[in-house]
């Protein structure tokens, strides 16, 4: 194992799509955050998902564009750090750092206990602590070996999960819309995607950033272009895409929800995918398949961005050498290794140690704030570059205007609601200010 280069032409156009989709993991996206999402803006969550959407749309422009000319398996900083200065870059690989990691505990235990809800359906397993840290391990385990066999056995396992987690989703809205006059339960009204009609601003604001939490994802195929054909194609196109599928999912999915659930079964539930089911189907435990297919896939893909942007930037000298160490089958081994232990000690802090489980779920909480942090600086990178003389383009000086001004709205609003989570953040950000500082090359 030496410091090397990521394999190339790896992931086909439809690989990229499926990787996209799945990182976005619409059913564990909506089994896991809709709960909290529906219980800021009750049945105005479309509403936030539709506002919320453009400004993901046209950062997935952005992520094209600069695929264009620069395919870097650390994508957002390495932009920043080329076309803004490199200490600007080398402050963004923090944030992209905090954004991916922050993003990768949540997953688990969520993993865990949708696993062991199935298992118990079966009377295979009983609830308790031990059990849900061994599921848990279970599928840090999988994820790391997935990850560890190389880019193309990730993506093979990726695929097959996302056509079961699809189908089933699939299933389930045409067993919705089949019996939909039996399962009426709240009438439609375009109120509820009417922008003159919020009742509850504040809490309205308040729930953008568990929204960010589910409209990311789509960009792990610029993290994945070193390692993908026609790189200079195909990588953003096929994050567009799979950005633009998961949102026609969530809009038909979760209209039905609403009309078809009770508002209290989908407040702070922590599964209303599956209390949606269970209102439609006897054979509702089928939606926990495609649940957990959704979550293990978003566990190795998020932690499959955050070992391409730590490959990348030990490349850059930002990291230590041995995280771009790539091994005979093309995987940066050590940084996987470093993730899956670092993750298995949070599992195991927030499992066993309830002292400091609400610190540590604060903690992660902001991983939405640093995902739209990630975009805004992405927006400011094209503003910047494309106000240039020599690069100079009115379309996207917009976008990146909209872009940088809308997420970082997002982030202020998410802070002004949430007041501990901006104190939290700041002694966070300050390693990232000192990597900027500092400019110390590590790779030597």
């Amino acid at each position: 194992m030496e410091f090397g280069s990521l394999r190339e032409n790896v992931h086909k156009f439809n690989d990229l799509i499926a990787l996209s989709v799945s990182s976005v993991a619409p059913a564990f996206s909506i089994a896991a955050s809709y709960g909290v999402i529906f219980y800021y803006l009750r049945f105005q969550s479309l509403l936030g998902i539709i506002i919320a959407m453009p400004f993901f749309l046209l950062a997935a422009l952005i992520f094209k564009k600069f695929n264009r000319s620069i395919p870097n398996a650390g994508a957002s900083y390495v932009w920043g750090k080329n076309l803004v200065s490199d200490r600007y870059g080398r402050f963004q690989s923090w944030i992209v750092s905090l954004a991916y990691f922050f993003s990768i505990p949540p997953i688990v235990i969520p993993a865990g206990e949708y696993t062991m809800d199935l298992l118990k359906s079966f009377g295979l397993v009983t609830e308790s602590t031990v059990n849900l840290f061994l599921i848990g391990s279970f599928w840090i385990l999988i994820s790391f070996l997935f990850l560890a066999l190389g880019a193309r056995p990730t993506s093979r396992a990726t695929e097959i999960f996302i056509i079961t987690e699809i189908t089933v989703i699939l299933i389930f809205l045409v067993l919705a819309i089949k019996g939909f006059p039996e399962h009426y339960i709240n009438k439609f009204s375009f109120s509820w995607v009417d922008p003159l009609k919020i009742k509850r601003p504040y809490m309205f604001i308040a729930g953008f950033l568990a929204i960010a939490t589910i409209m990311d994802g789509w960009e792990i195929d610029s993290y994945a272009s070193e390692e993908s054909m026609n790189k200079n194609r195909y990588p953003g196109t096929t994050g567009i895409i799979g950005l633009i599928f998961v949102f026609i999912i969530y809009i038909i999915t979760m209209t039905l929800m609403e009309m078809e659930t009770p508002a209290g079964m989908l407040s702070l539930s922590d599964d209303p995918l599956f209390a949606w089911a269970s209102y439609i189907s006897d054979d509702s435990w089928i939606m926990l398949i495609a649940v957990i297919s959704s979550t293990a896939s978003s566990l190795w893909l998020t932690t499959y961005i955050l070992s391409r942007a730590w490959y990348s930037m030990a490349r850059d000298g930002i990291m230590f050498r041995p995280f771009g160490y790539i091994d005979k089958r093309g995987s940066p081994l050590i940084s996987l290794i470093i993730i899956a232990l670092l993750t298995e000690i949070v599992n195991a802090v927030m499992l066993f140690i309830p002292s400091v489980e609400n610190f540590f779920a604060e903690l992660l909480s902001l991983s939405g704030a640093f995902l739209l942090a990630e975009f805004c600086m992405d927006g400011f990178t094209g503003l910047y570059f494309f106000s240039g003389k020599n690069h100079h383009n009115r379309f996207y000086i917009l976008i990146s205007a909209i872009v940088f001004s809308g997420m970082l709205l997002m982030i202020i609003l998410g802070f002004y609601t949430n007041i501990n989570l901006a104190y939290i953040s700041m002694p966070v950000i300050i390693p990232g200010i000192i990597i900027a500082i500092k400019n110390v090359n590590l790779r030597n």
